[in-house]
């Protein structure tokens, strides 16, 4: 377990949780918008679930994670929920023991994009935060209370301590 992959830990669960959050509401909730948003709950998770799992398909050397498309009709949460999970597992494999940046072309719709892993990485973990965000923004301004998704929230998630767990005994075992 190193740094970066703890990174990616967080952002797998923060979608997790949201989807799970979201997959209780009613259809007109889903429906509700604020100004200054991606759109709807239901269609800004969908868009940022894509894309995660799309940037994980660009990115060179990474095993192939299921797809989801964020038009026509909605799958449903069985399918966004294990295609977020896919996505997430795959960055945390992938970040693992990274050390290097890597440069790599990305050919989208037939235009060239110059990129190094690492602004990839980063774009990953802003995109989803900004997008969880206007979700739980447009769902505040409605009077919803979502859950909290922060670092110090999962901090206190069972995953969040089981990962602080793991790194107390490996400090306590090299001070030993």
């Amino acid at each position: 377990m190193n740094i970066w992959s703890n990174l990616y830990r967080h952002h797998r669960w923060a979608n997790l949780v949201l989807i799970d959050f979201l997959s209780g509401l009613e259809r007109d909730q889903l429906s509700l918008t604020v100004p200054g948003t991606y759109g709807t709950s239901i269609d800004t998770v969908r868009h940022l679930v894509s894309s995660d799992a799309d940037y994980v398909r660009i990115i060179p050397d990474t095993p192939e994670v299921p797809q989801v498309s964020d038009e026509g009709p909605f799958g449903g949460w069985d399918e966004l929920r294990r295609v977020a999970d896919a996505s997430g597992t795959a960055l945390i494999d992938y970040a693992d023991g990274r050390t290097e940046d890597r440069f790599f072309v990305d050919i989208d719709d037939g235009e060239a994009f110059e990129l190094a892993t690492s602004m990839l990485l980063a774009q990953i973990v802003h995109h989803a935060t900004d997008h969880r965000s206007q979700i739980r923004t447009t769902l505040s301004a409605h009077g919803i209370d979502s859950p909290e998704l922060s670092v110090w929230a999962w901090r206190r998630s069972d995953e969040g301590r089981a990962v602080l767990r793991e790194l107390s005994a490996q400090a306590a075992e090299a001070g030993a």
